[in-house]
């Protein structure tokens, strides 16, 4: 694939932190997923992302949201982390009229007892393709390396792929 038109980008997700890498131009961005929303607008609408949204908490008519903070799943809220995870992509996509929808690589961080459910795996996939990308990915284990990413080859070692079943 030409490098021209490869548009990757590696999302490493955590309850606490969600940090975005585009591959093509190497911007990052990495913050709390923390949405602060106005209340009574339609489906909220957002006021500010991460730590700015966490310095609107006690203004009226603002609501603080995390929809990846959950005791049990990576998931809480689908719409919220749906909303949050298009968000940060703004931060480090070029959205001109010529801009690709991207390829993400999902890896959620924090190892989660017995494994991530097929349920879950499934969200993931689903709240990247909502969030505009073309195709996803879901990976479970080691960081992995640029030239991994560039070339979207999983290693057989070090962790799994989960989604698609093979690339």
């Amino acid at each position: 694939m030409l490098k021209l038109f490869q548009n990757t980008c590696y999302v490493r997700l955590d309850p606490e932190r969600l940090s975005i890498q585009h591959l093509p131009s190497g911007r990052e961005f990495a913050d709390r997923p923390v949405l602060a929303l106005e209340q009574g607008s339609k489906g909220g609408k957002i006021l500010a992302l991460g730590r700015e949204a966490e310095a609107c908490a006690g203004q009226e008519k603002v609501r603080l949201v995390n929809g990846f903070a959950h005791p049990r799943t990576l998931i809480a809220d689908f719409t919220v982390a749906e909303q949050t995870l298009k968000a940060f992509l703004g931060k480090v996509l070029d959205r001109g009229w010529l801009a690709s929808s991207p390829v993400l690589v999902i890896h959620p961080v924090p190892e989660m007892a017995g494994g991530l459910t097929q349920i879950e795996i499934r969200a993931l996939a689903e709240l990247g393709l909502g969030a505009g990308a073309r195709r996803v990915f879901v990976w479970v284990g080691r960081k992995l390396t640029g030239m991994e990413l560039e070339q979207l080859q999983f290693p057989p070692t070090g962790g799994q792929l989960l989604y698609p079943d093979a690339p």
